[in-house]
């Protein structure tokens, strides 16, 4: 019985991995082809200055642009990083062990393994709670 959920386990996992490998794998091309794409335009943008305003004034236009870019995703990382997160609800752990119990009860073992299915079980539930990233501690200060 433990092979089989084993293996099935391993398949699901490893259909899992590649599907996040090749949608990470597009995410990254996707970037970094906007990254190109923004380095041709600030070339454009440095060309157009360039004509109109001389090398040195376009050379400081763009790098005060990319400086105002820079410091308005620093502010956006500071608010994002300081946001209250919500905290987790006892009910997702729970549903999300629920097949395991109930594969556990309903296979022909001993209540001594049934019991130990349910420690575990329990154990997950409430080390989920107490180490899910310690927001309580981040509001004091």
């Amino acid at each position: 019985m433990l092979g089989g959920l084993g293996s099935f386990i391993a398949s699901e996992v490893s259909g899992a991995v590649k599907r996040n490998v090749i949608v990470y794998g597009l995410f990254g091309l996707t970037a970094l082809l906007v990254v190109c794409s923004v380095g041709y335009a600030l070339n454009a943008l440095h060309t157009v200055l360039l004509i109109h305003y001389g090398p040195v004034a376009a050379s400081l236009w763009i790098a005060g642009g990319l400086l105002a870019t820079a410091l308005l995703a620093f502010c956006v990382a500071l608010f994002v990083k300081n946001r209250r997160r919500p905290p987790r609800p006892l009910a997702t752990t729970a549903l999300a062990a629920a097949p395991i119990a109930a594969k556990l009860l309903g296979s022909r073992m001993s209540w001594r393994m049934a019991m130990v299915g349910g420690i575990l079980v329990l154990g997950t539930v409430l080390g989920r709670q107490f180490f899910s990233g310690g927001d309580a501690e981040d509001d004091q200060s």
